[in-house]
């Protein structure tokens, strides 16, 4: 398998693992230095490091308890980034439904994920997320 391939696993094997908040096959796929960067304003917005990946899944968990269905439309490895276009899909806790539209640029190095950037649909991570942020912070 060449490393275009094998990164573009990796790259496979990080979203079927993010999905069910599967947090040693999230491991498995990105390095301890990791560096997730949302850009935007939205409450997720930011950059995050291993340590604040589990909390992302936990907020992830709460909000679609059945996991989120990351579907990958497209994706194109170059030297050592993987870019995909990726749909996500679950069920809310609340009963509705959650889909967004995402487009990750994933860095790779050694088979280890250690660096994205990723871009979504801020309005409806905004609308899902800053509610329950809010309710986190009163406690």
């Amino acid at each position: 398998m060449s490393l275009l391939e094998a990164n573009k696993q990796v790259v496979r094997d990080f979203f079927s693992a993010l999905g069910s908040f599967d947090l040693d096959g999230i491991l498995k796929t990105v390095a301890e230095n990791i560096v997730l960067t949302v850009p935007g304003t939205a409450c997720l917005s930011g950059t995050y490091t291993l340590a604040d990946l589990s909390g992302v899944a936990g907020l992830l968990g709460q909000a679609c308890p059945d996991g989120i269905t990351f579907t990958i439309k497209e994706l194109t490895a170059e030297d050592n980034r993987v870019s995909c276009i990726v749909d996500g899909n679950g069920k809310l806790a609340t009963g509705g439904n959650y889909t967004n539209s995402y487009h990750f640029l994933l860095k790779l190095r050694d088979g280890k994920i250690f660096e994205t950037y990723e871009y979504m649909d801020t309005l409806k991570v905004e609308s899902l997320f800053a509610p329950m942020l809010k309710a986190e912070k009163q406690e």
